[in-house]
């Protein structure tokens, strides 16, 4: 048996075409299915029109009324599908009804665990659609190829075997859920070649608050493919941000309050540290709620002075070994110093100051 499950948002003008459609194509191919339609509280009438369809086609409807969006309305559907295959599409007929057949029937034999339905392949395509939002989808598969090898990412058409995201925690921002799933659950999958139509009948919900949704959905995918690289990517940042706090007390100290320079970089050494600490612990490596403070802390600090070691011990081997003592050649060589120290850091920040050791 195949769930089909469509996301919905003011979807009464086309609903109301897709469900008899589906139903046909169900009925023809011999195809046990149902087909959901998880409803965002629309205004329009969408979820009555459907229960006015379930007296005569296997639908039903589920009506959301918080925590909405397509992705998490889809989310809601895999909850409440009773298929051992799920079959996702939009509402719009954009994504062609006769297609469904084709997207199962690899599942079913065996030959894969997911399909997705893929503009870019050879025998896709689009039919009526702007230029302007081929651009937009090829700039947003682009974007994503550092995450999955679909040739067409921000496809919103796909079927997956139940099996595949049970126990999977998902956890989608915007609309693109076909992107989530098959980075989150790798399964194999085979992409199907698929026309896609723009719509006809009422808005896209392809706005700007979408595409800055889909951004942040992104950075979310990165950091869950990449996870050690992207805590890397924001220590560096928390420790830029140190930097300029440094920076700050040390000159206050000097010019305000005419402490020596070399006392004042005490305070601004430390001050720094305890920034690095609280933005490491609450952002970085996400540990607030379970990393015990004054352990944490005082591991964190001796860390970061080992890292100080670190640096003075990379520029000393150069400047000594390498002749890097000339203007400017010291510069790049504590360049280096500071790089080799960051790394340093960050792993003994990571396994040690934020580990399980200190929770």
């Amino acid at each position: 048996m195949i769930s089909i499950i469509i996301p919905t948002f003011n979807e009464a003008d086309t609903i109301k075409l897709i469900v008899p459609r589906l139903s046909k194509v169900l009925q023809d191919e011999g195809i046990s299915g149902e087909i959901i339609v998880v409803d965002d509280n629309s205004p329009d009438g969408t979820a009555d029109i459907v229960m006015e369809l379930a007296e005569r086609y296997p639908v039903r409807v589920y009506i959301r009324k918080n925590d909405k969006g397509l992705s998490k309305a889809v989310v809601k559907g895999f909850e409440l599908a009773a298929g051992d295959i799920f079959v996702v599409m939009d509402a719009d007929l954009s994504h062609p009804v006769e297609q469904v057949p084709a997207m199962i029937r690899p599942i079913l034999d065996g030959k894969c665990d997911a399909t997705v339905g893929s503009r870019s392949v050879v025998g896709g395509g689009y039919h009526n659609f702007p230029i302007h939002r081929k651009i937009t989808s090829k700039v947003a598969g682009i974007m994503a190829k550092g995450v999955t090898s679909l040739s067409d990412p921000t496809s919103g058409f796909m079927a997956i075997r139940k099996s595949v995201i049970d126990g999977i925690a998902l956890d989608p921002l915007g609309w693109k859920i076909v992107l989530e799933v098959i980075v989150k659950t790798a399964p194999r999958f085979v992409e199907i070649p698929i026309i896609f139509t723009d719509r006809k009948q009422g808005e896209s919900k392809l706005d700007s608050n979408a595409q800055i949704d889909y951004i942040r959905h992104l950075w979310r995918l990165y950091g869950y493919r990449f996870p050690t690289l992207f805590q890397f990517i924001k220590f560096s940042l928390v420790g830029i941000s140190g930097l300029i706090v440094d920076t700050a007390v040390l000159v206050s100290f000097v010019d305000l309050l005419s402490f020596d320079p070399r006392v004042a970089a005490i305070f601004a050494f430390f001050a720094a540290v305890c920034w690095n600490y609280t933005f490491d612990r609450l952002w970085t490596f996400d540990s607030g709620k379970t990393t015990k403070i004054a352990y944490s802390f005082i591991s964190f600090v001796t860390i970061c002075l080992v890292g100080l070691g670190v640096r003075i011990g990379v520029m000393h081997l150069l400047i000594e070994y390498a002749q890097m003592g000339e203007s400017p050649w010291y510069i790049l060589a504590s360049f280096i110093g500071i790089f080799t120290a960051t790394i340093f850091n960050f792993f003994g920040s990571k396994y040690i100051a934020f580990s399980k050791l200190f929770r």
